[in-house]
């Protein structure tokens, strides 16, 4: 939660140790954070009383009935507490080739915006978003509050994400990166080098990198809103290889296994923490090649 530690940081300093709010997703501060940038919240004083949800970073969250209190609170025209909010980094999902979808494929696109958009929240908040070459309508497609926004320009080091670039990504490229390009369109339609047209068609003229798991491809999630999650935990202090692991779907586990081969099956599914579905999945193949 990068934007509710800085909030932590901001309220401390202030020597504010509590907050009320009604906050409902843990971690709260993240959850308190994002409200206050969404609904232009700020701080009040007052007398605030309610029961002690939890404590983050130091600071006491109140909330509900209770006779815990606090002196603060957040509303409208209260005062600044997070105009220091980080803006990068950020990513660019350039949906240029919308039109080269079937309607299908499109409702597929906004449902991966929309998870991007959770996704981005619980580690920093909607400006961290840019999409580029917006389909019509597309804040009525969304259908939720948000504050992302559209055609920023590239900030600082930038590159493309591209499943098919020549650079391999690695912690020290993520963490050294800015703004983070990622084609909005869908990888499983067999069109191999769609991310490499796009950069060519809008001049991303920055380096293609591409996300591997132990030198292959297989098994790293293809899904906008898994890439996002797997570079913001990265930057967060995971490494490359235990983040693509924990956003895998069982899919992206399965087809892991197949092409690490029988022989490696074992050693692969505790790697992957591939569960026993997934497993049995596996070996049936396996058993019905060697049929």
């Amino acid at each position: 939660m990068i934007l509710g530690k800085i909030l932590a940081k901001n309220l401390l300093d202030q020597g504010i140790n509590s907050i009320y709010y009604n906050a409902n997703k843990r971690p709260f501060l993240q959850k308190i954070a994002v409200d206050i940038l969404l609904k232009d919240l700020g701080i009040v004083k007052g007398d605030f009383y309610g029961f002690l949800a939890d404590e983050e970073c130091g600071i006491k969250i109140l909330k509900g009935k209770g006779k815990e209190k606090s002196n603060f609170s957040l509303a409208k025209n209260g005062k600044d507490i997070l105009d220091n909010f980080p803006k990068t980094p950020l990513f660019i999902i350039d949906m240029g080739f919308w039109d080269k979808h079937s309607e299908k494929e499109k409702k597929k696109l906004i449902l991966q915006l929309l998870l991007s958009i959770s996704t981005i929240r619980k580690h920093l908040w909607d400006y961290n978003i840019s999409v580029e070459h917006p389909p019509p309508n597309l804040h009525e497609k969304l259908g939720i509050q948000n504050k992302i926004r559209y055609k920023a320009s590239p900030i600082g080091k930038t590159i493309v994400l591209n499943p098919y670039g020549d650079v391999v990504a690695d912690e020290s490229i993520i963490r050294n990166t800015d703004t983070f390009i990622i084609g909005g369109i869908l990888d499983n339609t067999g069109w191999k080098n769609a991310t490499t047209e796009l950069s060519e068609k809008f001049h991303y003229n920055y380096p293609q990198v591409r996300i591997e798991l132990k030198g292959s491809r297989v098994g790293v999630p293809d899904r906008i809103n898994k890439i996002v999650n797997i570079i913001l935990d990265v930057i967060e202090g995971k490494s490359l290889e235990d983040s693509i692991i924990e956003n895998q779907s069982n899919a992206d586990k399965y087809l892991r296994l197949l092409r690490d081969g029988e022989s490696n099956l074992e050693e692969g599914a505790r790697w992957l923490k591939a569960n026993e579905k997934v497993i049995k999945m596996a070996k049936k193949v396996f058993q019905s090649n060697s049929a």
